[in-house]
C-alpha cells in the first residue's frame, strides 16, 4: 500500500483592531462578557486548543493536549502581536508547538502570513512586497527560524502574488480546490481542473516567470464538512471524515491537506477542540496514516504534476475577489434588501488615498531617507522591539547620518503613515455587508490617522478628497446615507491629538490618582510639580505633564488644569509649560478655590487656558468607563446605607409576605437584593484576604446564599465572583508548591462556588493541576488525589496510576521513531 499522509491545516486569524492613535484594542460591547473580540476568541478557540481535553466515557479529563502539536497552521502577525502581550501561556504554547514539531519532524507545524491580511493580487506591487516581507520577518522574530512556506489571505492568488512569494524564499502555499485552473502529469497533456475537478490527494508545482513554487490544495468537500457540516459532532465521526478523503484505488502515494478557518475548532463550533483533539489522537496511534505538516509533506512527497490556477481568485469568494471590490453578491450578517455596491467606491477612495500618501512619503521621505521604500521595508525590524527602541538606529542608517529630534519626529511619522495605509486595506473592511459595520470603520480609522499624519508632517491636508471619494459609497442605513458621513459620525470623533492624550492623563489621574511617571498606552508620560484639593464634592488640581509618543519620539510640555465640579462634570485646560507662569497660575487659581467660588475658579481658567476645554467625553474608551464606574461606585456607597436600613427594619415584613405566598414590593426586594450581597461580598473579600478562617466563612457565605433564596433575593454574583476568583488563584499556587492543604481547601472553595452558583471557570486550574502532577511538583495522598480528581473533573485513573508524564514520555518515543520511517509519528 503506498503511503498516506495527512494535514489538517488552521488558519488563526483576527484583524487588528487596535485604536490607531494608542495602539490598544478598546473594549468591544458586542464581544460581551469580554473585554473585546480578540479575548474572547482566545477563551474560545485559541487557549482550548492549546490544551484540549481528551475525555473518558464518562466525560472526565483523560488527558490535556496541544492541538498545536498536530496541526499545521499560521497565525496572523497582528493577532501573534496581540497575544503576546494580552495571553501570554497560550502565546507560548503556541511557540512551543512549533519548536517541538521541528523536533519530531524535521520541519516545523507554523507557517508565516501576509502581514495584516490584505488582498495580496488587488495590493500594489509595492504593498504586496511589504506585506510578505512584514509577514516573514514577524514569523522569523516569533518562532527563531525562517517559514517554509506562507498563507495567503483568504488564499487570494494570482501568478504577481506567487512571484512575489517566490521572489522573497517562500517554497510553498495552500490554495482552494476551486483556485485550480487545469494540471498535467510529467510529460502529459493539461487536464481541465476547474469546479474541483483533479485529483487534490498531490503537491503541485505552479511554473512561474522566475522560477516556481509548490501549491498544496486543500480537499473541498472535507474542508466544508467541517466548517460548515456535521464532521466536528464528536470525534469518531471527524476522524472517518479525515480518513474518507484517501482512496485506495489511487495508486500513488496520497498527501491529504484539510484547510479550514482555525476559529471553527471552539469559536465557531463550541467543543470542537475537544473534538480536533481527539480524532487527530486516534489517527496518530494508526500506523497505516502519517500526521505531517505542509513543509515536512514537500519533503516526503515532493511535487511532480503541474498546476495552473485562476488569476485573482480566493476561497471565499466564488467570483474570485470580487468581494473585497464589488457587489458581488458574496457577504456576511447583512439584512434583506442590503447591498454591497459601497466596496468599489470604497476602495477607490483607499487607492487614491495610497497613491496620494505614497507622493508624499517618497518626497519628504527623501530628506531623511537614501530609499524611502526599502526603509519602508525594514520598519518591520522597529515593530518587533518593545516600545520601538531601535527606531532611532533604523533612521540614522538609512539617513546616512545622525538626525536631529525634529527630523527623526518628522521621519518616524511618515513611516508610520505608511504603516496606516497599509493597515487600511485589512481585508475584513470589505467582508461583511454594511459600510458602517466594526471592521469597515476600523480600516477608515487607519485612513483618518495616516490623514492626520501627512497633515503634521508637511501640511497638507488629503481629508476633503477622500471624503468627497468616500461619498460616492453608499451604505444601506438611510440616515447615514453614505461613506462621508459614516466616517463623520464614526470615524472623526476618535481622532485625538498628543495634547488629547495629556488632557486624558491629566482628567484620570484626577480620579485614578495615578503615580507620578507612569507609561499609558503607546506614550511617556510624567507628572510633575502637581497641586491638588478638595473642597466638597469639587477638586482642583494644577500639574506640569511631559508627553513623549513611543511611536513617533514627539514630545510635548504642558501645564494641565482640571477642574472637577462633581459627579461626572469635568473641565481640563492645557497650555505651553513656562515655569515662572506655572507657579503664578497655581497660586491664582488655587486662591480662588479656596475661596469656594467656582464661578470665579471658571472665569480663571478661562482666561489662563484659552483654547478648547476638555471633558469626561475625552477619554479613551476604557478609561472613560473606568472612570465613570469609580464615580458611580462612590455615589451609590452613599445610598446603600439606605438600602441597609430599609432591609433590617422590614425584614420581618419580607418573610411575612414570603410566608403567606405575598407579593414583595418591588422597593422592599431591591433593598433586600442590595442587602445581601453587600453581606455576601464582604464575607468573599474576608475570604480572599485571610481576615477570616476558611471553614466559618464559608459557612456565612453559604448562609447567606441560603437566605438570599428564601427571601427570593437576586445576588449581584459576579460582585462575589471576583473575590472567590482571587482566593482560588492564591490557593492555586499554594497546591503548586506542595502544600496539601491548600490542596484540600482548593477543592472546598470550587464546591462553594457549585453551592453558589458562581460558575467558576477552571480551565487555568486545571491545565496547572495536571502539568504539576507530570512535573511532580503537586504530591497528593491518594484520598486526596481522588478529591482533586472529582473536584476538577479528572478521569480518577489516568490521574492516579498511568501518570500525564508517562503518557507523554510514551508518545513521544513513538513520534520519534516513526518521524524518519514509515508509521504514524505525531504524539497524541
Amino acid at each position: 500500500m503506498n503511503r498516506r499522509l495527512l494535514c489538517v491545516h488552521g488558519h488563526f486569524y483576527q484583524p487588528p483592531r487596535e485604536n490607531p492613535w494608542i495602539e490598544e484594542v478598546e473594549v468591544q460591547d458586542s464581544a460581551a462578557p469580554f473585554h473585546d473580540w480578540n479575548e474572547r476568541i482566545t477563551a474560545e478557540c485559541y487557549g482550548p486548543n492549546s490544551a484540549s481535553r481528551l475525555k473518558s466515557p464518562k466525560g472526565r479529563i483523560s488527558d490535556i493536549v496541544n492541538n498545536y502539536l498536530h496541526l499545521s497552521f499560521n497565525f496572523g502577525p497582528t493577532l501573534l502581536a496581540w497575544m503576546e502581550r494580552h495571553a501570554k501561556p497560550v502565546y507560548r504554547r503556541i511557540l512551543e508547538a512549533d519548536e517541538e514539531s521541528v523536533h519530531l519532524r524535521g520541519h516545523g507545524n507554523a507557517i508565516a502570513q501576509g502581514f495584516n491580511h490584505a488582498i495580496l493580487p488587488l495590493s500594489s506591487a509595492r504593498d504586496r512586497r511589504t506585506q510578505i516581507r512584514w509577514g516573514l520577518a514577524d514569523f522569523r522574530r516569533r518562532f527563531g527560524r525562517d517559514s517554509e512556506g506562507m498563507w495567503l489571505p483568504e488564499t487570494a492568488a494570482d501568478l504577481e502574488t506567487l512571484q512575489a512569494l517566490a521572489d522573497e524564499g517562500v517554497r510553498f502555499t495552500v490554495l482552494s480546490p476551486f483556485q485550480a485552473m487545469r494540471v498535467r502529469a510529467p510529460g502529459g497533456e493539461w487536464q481541465e481542473a476547474t469546479g474541483a475537478r483533479f485529483d487534490p490527494t498531490r503537491p503541485y508545482l505552479v511554473k512561474l516567470p522566475r522560477g516556481e513554487i509548490a501549491v498544496f490544495f486543500y480537499d473541498g468537500p472535507i474542508a466544508r464538512s467541517i466548517a460548515f457540516g456535521e464532521a466536528l459532532h464528536n470525534g469518531d465521526q471527524l476522524e472517518q471524515r479525515l480518513l474518507g478523503g484517501f482512496d485506495d484505488k489511487r495508486s500513488h502515494q496520497q498527501l491529504l491537506t484539510v484547510a479550514v478557518d482555525g476559529e471553527t475548532f471552539g469559536h465557531h463550533k463550541k467543543g470542537a477542540d475537544e473534538m480536533l483533539a481527539a480524532a487527530l489522537s486516534r489517527i496518530a496511534a494508526r500506523d497505516d496514516v502519517q500526521l505531517v505538516n505542509l513543509a515536512q509533506a514537500l519533503e516526503l512527497c515532493p511535487p511532480e504534476h503541474e498546476a495552473e490556477i485562476i488569476e485573482k481568485s480566493s476561497w471565499s469568494c466564488a467570483h474570485g475577489v470580487e468581494r473585497w471590490r464589488s457587489d458581488c453578491g458574496c457577504q456576511a450578517n447583512g439584512q434583506p434588501g442590503w447591498k454591497q455596491s459601497w466596496r468599489g467606491p470604497l476602495r477607490d477612495a483607499l487607492d487614491e488615498l495610497r497613491d496620494r500618501l505614497g507622493e508624499v512619503f517618497e518626497k519628504e521621505g527623501r530628506k531623511y531617507f537614501a530609499e524611502p521604500w526599502r526603509a519602508r521595508d525594514e520598519l518591520i525590524e522597529v515593530l518587533l522591539e518593545p516600545d520601538r527602541k531601535g527606531a532611532t538606529t533604523l533612521l540614522n542608517r538609512h539617513a546616512g547620518r545622525q538626525l536631529d529630534e525634529s527630523e527623526r519626529v518628522s521621519a518616524l511619522k511618515l513611516l508610520e503613515m505608511q504603516r496606516q495605509a497599509m493597515l487600511m486595506y485589512t481585508s475584513c473592511g470589505w467582508f461583511f455587508s454594511e459600510l458602517s459595520g466594526l471592521e469597515t470603520v476600523q480600516i477608515l480609522k487607519y485612513a483618518a490617522r495616516a490623514l492626520q499624519l501627512a497633515r503634521e508632517v508637511v501640511g497638507v491636508d488629503l481629508e476633503p478628497a477622500f471624503l468627497e471619494a468616500l461619498a460616492r459609497a453608499p451604505t444601506n442605513i438611510p440616515e447615514l446615507k453614505n461613506g462621508a458621513q459614516v466616517y463623520e459620525a464614526y470615524v472623526k470623533p476618535s481622532v485625538v491629538s498628543l495634547e488629547g492624550v495629556a488632557a486624558h492623563y491629566a482628567i484620570a489621574s484626577l480620579v485614578e490618582g495615578y503615580p507620578g511617571r507612569d507609561r499609558i498606552f503607546c506614550f511617556e508620560l510624567s507628572s510633575l510639580d502637581r497641586r491638588a484639593e478638595d473642597a466638597g464634592t469639587s477638586a482642583l488640581a494644577i500639574s506640569r505633564v511631559e508627553l513623549r509618543s513611543l511611536i513617533t519620539q514627539e514630545r510635548l510640555d504642558l501645564t494641565a488644569c482640571v477642574l472637577h465640579f462633581s459627579g461626572a462634570d469635568f473641565r481640563c485646560g492645557l497650555r505651553r509649560y513656562e515655569a515662572p507662569l506655572h507657579v503664578e497660575t497655581q497660586k491664582r487659581l488655587f486662591a480662588q478655590f479656596a475661596k469656594l467660588s467656582l464661578v470665579d475658579v471658571v472665569r480663571e481658567i478661562d482666561k489662563e487656558f484659552p483654547g478648547r476645554n476638555y471633558s469626561l467625553r475625552d477619554l479613551f474608551l476604557d478609561e472613560r468607563r473606568e472612570v465613570a464606574d469609580k464615580l458611580l461606585t462612590e455615589t451609590m456607597s452613599r445610598y446603600e446605607n439606605d438600602y441597609l436600613s430599609i432591609y433590617e427594619a422590614n425584614r420581618r415584613l419580607i418573610d411575612f409576605l414570603r410566608e403567606i405566598n405575598s407579593p414583595v414590593p418591588r422597593p422592599l426586594q431591591v433593598a433586600t437584593d442590595v442587602a445581601l450581597t453587600h453581606q455576601a461580598v464582604d464575607a468573599a473579600w474576608a475570604l480572599a484576604r485571610n481576615k477570616v478562617e476558611f471553614n466559618p466563612a464559608a459557612s456565612s457565605l453559604l448562609g447567606i446564599g441560603k437566605l438570599a433564596r428564601s427571601l427570593g433575593a437576586r445576588l449581584d454574583l459576579e460582585q462575589i465572583r471576583t473575590p472567590v476568583l482571587r482566593k482560588l488563584d492564591e490557593l492555586l499556587r499554594q497546591t503548586l508548591s506542595g502544600r496539601p492543604d491548600a490542596a484540600a481547601f482548593l477543592c472546598d472553595l470550587v464546591e462553594l462556588g457549585d453551592k453558589l452558583a458562581l460558575h467558576l471557570d477552571l480551565w487555568q486550574a486545571q491545565n496547572a493541576i495536571w502539568e504539576g502532577v507530570r512535573d511532580g511538583t503537586c504530591s497528593f495522598s491518594e484520598e486526596l488525589l481522588v478529591r482533586v480528581a472529582q473536584v476538577f473533573w479528572f478521569d480518577e485513573a489516568t490521574l492516579a496510576s498511568r501518570g500525564p508524564k508517562k503518557l507523554l514520555d510514551e508518545s513521544r518515543d513513538e513520534a520519534s521513531s516513526g518521524a524518519s520511517g514509515e508509521s504514524a509519528a505525531a504524539p497524541a
